[in-house]
């Protein structure tokens, strides 16, 4: 079974020909070109998984097709051939992104370990990559439901520190806002999303504790050391570490991170040597850290040194139409999750959600819409399902403004509105179906009708 697509590159008739045959008889399907030009025109209309390419040809330098395949989606890889192999031209290759240098004469067996290991490594990397893609369309900003003006900016500025690589970012936010959401979006939209995103809450873990668990130790560092720790700050290398509920820090340790920041070092406990760290650090909390400054509670210069770039994540009641969506996201995953079959919120189930406050943000939205779909088997999330709370406040924001009504429209005409608004939800609620509508609302059928005409009801 032939897995592979090999191009050969090269003017020297002898290797074009012992190569071709060489490879094919080992079940690659090879492609042999003598120029430039030629395999310019198999790029253009075959995927190429491997490249032997030689440096001189008849119709210009080899390592000028590189520039040809930086603008391929497959990309294939190169292994560079050449009688006239020195330092400057290695070099110079694999800056350009070739994978290995093979100096002729070569012998073929050896080539053949070359290729082998090459086309490993590009397996490899595209596994990685769909693994990256996975996890950028799972925890990137396309991830995030929000459509609020607030919520585009977000998007904006995190769009913005991902082409940037800025390497301090502070997020501020109420509990239950998807601070976290936002710091995993501000890593997988970056370069760095090929490598680690490490997550700690500062606030679950005791402060004796936590400094072992940023910057690791040595055997023997203390009593229960027993073995040799990698903390944090080296698993996230490359990539993000999040400090979630910075504000919890102990002051001590606060001192020792503003040093890891200035100087992108860290010594694990009981250790003597130092060791470079090169990570986007990412911190949040729900508190207020200007008054923590004020009160001696929070280094006034590591506040500064963490907001590079600070993000402000409004409360729920502050964008109130990212509820509604919110609310149909969370339907749609417990519908999988649960198996359920929900379609959607009623009209006044709708109104109710909006009205409310949210003092537990998005995260007790989600955990009301799951309580309802765990105890509840019906159609459609409706006011009835909803906790006496939101029901009650539903009430009474509408109570004034219902007095209002009455007042300027007189109670007949207000009446006749109120029966109007309550035949159409009811028709909503039963699909448009008369009969079910006629039971809900406890009235014959030929009186819904004769409403129906009345009001003018499509």
């Amino acid at each position: 079974m032939i897995e592979n697509t090999v191009l050969i590159v090269d003017d020297e008739e002898i290797i074009l020909e012992s190569l071709t045959q060489y490879l094919t008889e080992r079940g690659f399907n090879v492609i042999g070109v003598e120029n430039l030009n030629s395999a310019r025109k198999v790029l253009s209309e075959k995927i190429v998984d491997l490249i032997l390419l030689d440096i001189k040809l008849p119709d210009g330098m080899g390592l000028e097709l590189l520039d040809d395949i930086a603008s391929l989606e497959e990309k294939p890889i190169v292994i560079v051939m050449t009688a006239y192999g020195t330092v400057d031209t290695a070099v110079s290759a694999m800056k350009k992104g070739v994978y290995d240098f093979i100096q002729k004469p070569f012998r073929t067996k050896d080539i053949e370990l070359i290729i082998k290991l090459a086309l490993e490594t590009r397996k490899l990397d595209k596994e990685l990559r769909l693994l990256v893609k996975t996890q950028a369309e799972k925890y990137g900003i396309s991830s995030i439901i929000g459509k609020s003006k607030k919520m585009e900016e977000i998007f904006r500025i995190i769009k913005k520190v991902a082409i940037s690589g800025a390497n301090s970012v502070l997020i501020l936010g109420e509990s239950g806002t998807g601070k976290e959401l936002i710091a995993r979006a501000l890593h997988y939209e970056s370069k760095r999303a090929i490598w680690p995103f490490v997550a700690i809450n500062c606030s679950a873990i005791p402060s004796n504790l936590l400094e072992s668990e940023l910057y690791g130790h040595e055997k023997g560092a203390f009593t229960d050391a027993k073995d040799r720790k990698i903390g944090l700050f080296e698993k996230a290398h490359k990539g993000t570490l999040f400090l979630d509920e910075i504000g919890d820090m102990s002051y001590d340790l606060q001192t020792k991170l503003l040093r890891t920041l200035e100087e992108r070092k860290i010594r694990r406990i009981g250790g003597t040597n130092d060791i470079s760290v090169d990570i986007q650090l990412i911190a949040a909390t729900n508190q207020d850290l200007i008054k923590l400054v004020e009160d001696g509670k929070f280094r006034k210069d590591l506040y500064y040194r963490l907001k590079v770039i600070e993000i402000n994540v409004p409360p729920l009641r502050e964008r109130r139409e990212d509820i509604i969506p919110l609310a149909k996201y969370f339907i749609n995953y417990y519908n999988k999750k649960l198996g359920k079959h929900f379609l959607g919120l009623d009209k006044l189930a709708e109104e109710a959600l909006i009205n409310y406050s949210y003092p537990g943000n998005v995260r007790e939205l989600k955990n009301l819409i799951e309580k309802i779909m765990i105890l509840e088997d019906d159609k459609y999330i409706k006011l009835e399902h909803l906790s006496q709370e939101l029901k009650q406040l539903d009430f009474k924001e509408n109570k004034s403004e219902d007095l209002r009504d009455i007042y300027e429209e007189g109670l007949e005409e207000y009446i006749k509105k109120l029966e109007k608004r309550f035949i159409k939800e009811a028709l909503e609620r039963c699909q448009g179906n008369k009969s079910e509508t006629a039971k809900l609302l406890k009235i014959d059928r030929s009186t819904l009708r004769y409403k129906i005409k009345l009001y003018g009801i499509e």
